[in-house]
């Protein structure tokens, strides 16, 4: 077909410009979306946890619950408090071990979630891929509040220890996270030194790991030991505690994972349909 007088053919640079894919926006472009979106995932996350828990360590609480109570039918010579009956408690164990439970790995969720979505953030001129962004803000957060306080004091099942030390325990484990958080922040910017220096990587690994390793098992040294007695046997405590530890990780993996793939979820769209606009042209 002949072209009308004065008509030109089809800007080809325009056309490719039609055509030329767009990224969609991401959560990881959006900071206030990112926080809530972090917390949002959190929240699921927490549930999945909490479900988590109560297939792995319901049994140990059971057991050592029962075993606490034992003993202290025992050493009190079976006598109860005048008005109270035996097993009467403020929260049943049903509400407990139901919305108690979900409920509490809930909320942790969603606050590791805004953890993760400000960390996320404010690595953003260091990392700016933000898949792996999400993954190494995880990662340092998963072991700065989960594993290093859990290699010092590791948790105990309820109702196991004295009541008496719980701010104290509660106290040294909080100490333990703000040390791991601020050798992490030492080390993230030792690391960017040796990069502008050009330290090779393995060395650069190398370093960061020695920087890493050597003040916390320093502190853990340093650090008091667990205070309180514990009178339940050590097979069930040890279950508790591993199944404590793995509830964590499996929030903290679900978190991680769950958030670095919506952060990422961007995908290149064409701005139009192929050849809408040069098949208007050519007729």
């Amino acid at each position: 077909m002949r072209r009308p007088p004065g008509r030109t053919a089809p800007d080809t640079e325009h056309a490719r410009h039609l055509t030329k894919p767009v990224p969609e926006a991401s959560m990881g472009d959006r900071p206030r979306a990112a926080v809530i979106g972090a917390a949002a995932i959190g929240v699921v996350a927490g549930l999945v946890a909490a479900l988590f828990m109560t297939v792995a360590a319901a049994p140990s609480v059971e057991e050592a619950i029962r075993l606490e109570q034992a003993a202290h039918a025992h050493s009190a010579g079976h006598a109860h408090p005048e008005g109270q009956e035996e097993g009467d408690e403020l929260v049943s164990r049903g509400v407990q071990r139901g919305v108690g439970l979900f409920g509490a790995y809930a909320l942790s969720g969603a606050a590791f979630g805004v953890l993760l979505g400000s960390a996320f953030l404010l690595a953003a001129r260091h990392r700016p891929d933000p898949f792996r962004r999400a993954l190494l803000c995880g990662a340092v957060l998963a072991g700065a509040v989960t594993v290093s306080p859990w290699l010092k004091y590791p948790p105990n099942p309820p109702a196991v220890g004295d009541p008496d030390t719980l701010a104290s325990r509660q106290g040294l484990y909080l100490a333990v996270i703000v040390l791991t958080a601020a050798v992490g922040v030492a080390a993230a910017r030792l690391a960017r030194r040796l990069v502008a220096r050009g330290w090779p990587e393995p060395w650069r690994v190398a370093a960061v790991t020695a920087a890493v390793t050597l003040p916390l098992l320093a502190a853990y040294a340093l650090l008091p030991g667990a205070p309180g007695p514990i009178d339940v046997p050590a097979g069930l405590l040890w279950r508790f505690r591993l199944a404590s530890l793995g509830g964590n990780l499996v929030l903290w993996a679900v978190l991680v994972l769950g958030f670095a793939a919506a952060v990422a979820g961007g995908r290149a769209r064409p701005a139009r349909p192929p050849g809408a606009r040069t098949g208007a042209s050519v007729a």
